[in-house]
């Protein structure tokens, strides 16, 4: 007998009405793949996951750029953070994405709002331009690049949320995070799923050459 109880997506879980019927196995098929933050995981493999932790300075978003340079055949989605230089100083941060939008991160001459140091954090760019490159990379690419979970992204709600679904989920994912964090950061790199790596200024090469060593052994 029929409970009435229509099963649910294991994305869109809230989506009650939908009618579209994709496979649960794999919802990013879905153009509408909403990324429902109460679920966690779906199944199917799941793809490594690497975190680059290192010093202010040390070279993460470097690396992160030489490793898209290497990997240039393979299907990447994203954004990277770079750095805001006025006048010889820096004032601020700028969100870029892999296919070419970019958003104002961070300023020291944003008015108000939540700040790290000098830095106000402009949360609706890294919603508008960064989380939605992630979310766009869930359903596209094959691997997802986050730079960087740290102090100013994770003033954003919805950044936390598309963090934890990217971690949980089947794709391959290469982030880099800060060294010293919050209770969210260390979490994450307690996590027994990840890859920890320390970046300092010496062992640039050997870094990336082990990120890529890691991603070739799931990539086709």
């Amino acid at each position: 007998m029929s409970s009435g109880i229509r099963p649910s997506c294991v994305i869109c879980a809230w989506r009650e009405h939908c009618k579209k019927q994709f496979s649960i196995s794999n919802p990013s098929n879905c153009p509408e793949f909403s990324l429902d933050v109460r679920v966690k995981d779906y199944p199917g493999k799941k793809g490594i996951k690497i975190l680059i932790e290192g010093e202010p300075g040390s070279g993460k978003t470097t690396l992160v750029e030489r490793l898209i340079t290497r990997l240039k055949d393979r299907k990447m989605g994203g954004f990277l953070t770079r750095e805001i230089k006025e006048r010889g100083e820096r004032a601020g941060f700028r969100i870029i994405t892999l296919d070419k939008q970019e958003g104002l991160l961070a300023h020291v001459d944003i008015a108000g709002g939540l700040k790290v140091g000098k830095y106000s954090v402009n949360v609706e760019d890294l919603e508008k331009v960064g989380v939605k490159s992630v979310e766009r990379a869930l359903r596209e690419d094959d691997i997802i690049v986050i730079d960087e979970i740290g102090k100013m992204e994770l003033f954003s709600n919805r950044f936390r949320e598309i963090v934890d679904i990217a971690l949980n989920g089947e794709k391959q994912v290469v982030s880099t995070i800060a060294l010293d964090g919050p209770p969210f950061v260390e979490e994450i790199k307690h996590r027994a799923d990840v890859h920890l790596i320390r970046l300092t200024r010496d062992n640039r090469d050997e870094v990336l050459e082990e990120v890529i060593r890691h991603l070739e052994e799931v990539l086709p």
